[in-house]
């Protein structure tokens, strides 16, 4: 039995099957997907179908999902002439967040199935808390709550405040780390694991500029892994990234097709 954890796959299936071969994921594994399943690429939907079809595979909460939920929240009247409060939807559909690709292929559902993608993720953990071996993990999307919990938070569990700054919250960010030096996690004995921030940008590349998971075990005094890898940059330098936590070994699956 082996825990692994992926993030920020961004709507790119054949990469998402491709990673689930090559980790030859089984029933008694379980797979976290830290969030942005979604977007940017041309199969969301797709993706968080399989997921929730798997018993063994568990989705926490990106921005991306948070975005579809505040943008779906009336959907009903998203197309109605009298709708004004179209902020939201504005915001998950514009090219900077790309959800346009997600919002085509979820409006083609049957009702049934659209309530069931979204009653999921109102269902979604924000933050989940797991043991493997003698180690503890914090698995989230990009950052925490400092308020305490043994297992973690689901998405009924916290405010929309509180949950916009975990899922949203770039921890390497130099104006974020200096309001909160003092205490950037909750527990300096947890393993923090997270997506949010492509690892391009930390300089964690290998010889053909591809993404690679950024690892400190001594970031401002927290062991810290980035596994977001950049398949939302949709380039040459784009992986996915899979983690099992029994061993720490990490696979990589370069972005199978671009979009354009």
């Amino acid at each position: 039995m082996s825990n692994y954890v992926m993030s920020d796959v961004h709507g790119q299936y054949k990469s998402y099957m491709k990673m689930l071969k090559k980790i030859d994921l089984k029933a008694e594994d379980t797979l976290y997907v830290l969030g942005d399943a979604i977007d940017r690429g041309p199969d969301g939907i797709k993706i968080l179908s399989d997921i929730m079809k798997r018993p063994n595979v568990e989705l926490i909460l990106g921005n991306h999902e948070l975005l579809m939920l505040d943008a779906l929240k009336n959907f009903d009247e998203i197309k109605s002439k009298d709708r004004h409060d179209t902020d939201d939807i504005d915001l998950w559909l514009d090219p900077c967040n790309g959800g346009e690709y997600t919002y085509d292929n979820y409006v083609k559902l049957s009702a049934q199935k659209r309530k069931a993608i979204i009653q999921y993720l109102e269902n979604a953990w924000i933050i989940k808390k797991i043991k493997v071996g003698n180690k503890n993990y914090h698995l989230s999307h990009a950052y925490t709550t400092l308020r305490k919990s043994k297992e973690g938070f689901r998405y009924g569990d916290l405010s929309h405040d509180e949950i916009w700054d975990i899922v949203w919250m770039n921890i390497f960010d130099r104006a974020f780390i200096r309001e909160n030096a003092e205490k950037l996690y909750p527990n300096k004995k947890a393993i923090y694991i997270c997506g949010h921030t492509f690892t391009q940008r930390l300089d964690c590349i290998d010889d053909l500029g591809r993404g690679l998971v950024y690892h400190n075990t001594d970031y401002h005094g927290y062991h810290v892994y980035n596994i977001d890898c950049g398949m939302a940059l949709n380039n040459k330098s784009s992986q996915l990234a899979c983690m099992r936590l029994e061993d720490g070994e990490i696979m990589y699956v370069p972005l199978e097709s671009r979009t354009k």
